[in-house]
């Protein structure tokens, strides 16, 4: 199974408008291991400082063509998808994303009376806890891998 599993890190919501993504990650996966990893940073309002540096690429919508090419025209996963979807829907609303896979709902599915759905949770529940030197949780690289993870492990 080849897919890749994204996350977007959005910045803080003000003003009642949802906050604008500052990072994906996304994890590639082949042949059930995850096999590459990319980061996009983009330079929006309300970011971390790290957004703001030279490896940013402005904003989503800007930068369309930078990163586009290594989500558009293959299977997707995420955890709670409909954040994932609405960000990528909002930023080309024209592009077919997908087809999807959401963590979160195939472990409901799967496991109706879980103490908790929460992609931490999960990960530490089926032991896929992702070891990346430097990154932890809510970091869009290191939670799309535990995303690649966990897909992975409730497809077995």
């Amino acid at each position: 199974m080849d897919f890749a599993a994204i996350d977007f890190e959005t910045a803080e919501c003000r003003d009642g408008r949802s906050g604008e993504p500052w990072q994906l990650g996304v994890a590639f996966v082949s042949g059930g291991e995850v096999v590459d990893t990319k980061e996009f940073l983009f330079d929006v309002e309300g970011a971390p400082e790290r957004a703001h540096g030279g490896g940013s690429l402005g904003t989503i919508q800007s930068s369309f063509e930078s990163w586009a090419p290594f989500v558009e025209g293959r299977p997707l996963a995420a955890h709670n998808a409909s954040c994932e979807r609405t960000i990528l829907t909002r930023a080309a609303p024209f592009t077919k994303w997908g087809p999807w896979t959401d963590t979160m709902r195939l472990a409901k599915a799967r496991y109706p009376r879980l103490p908790s759905y929460a992609l931490r949770d999960l990960c530490e529940m089926f032991g896929c806890v992702p070891r990346m030197e430097g990154r932890t949780w809510h970091d869009g690289v290191y939670d799309a891998v535990a995303c690649a993870k966990l897909a992975m492990a409730l497809a077995m």
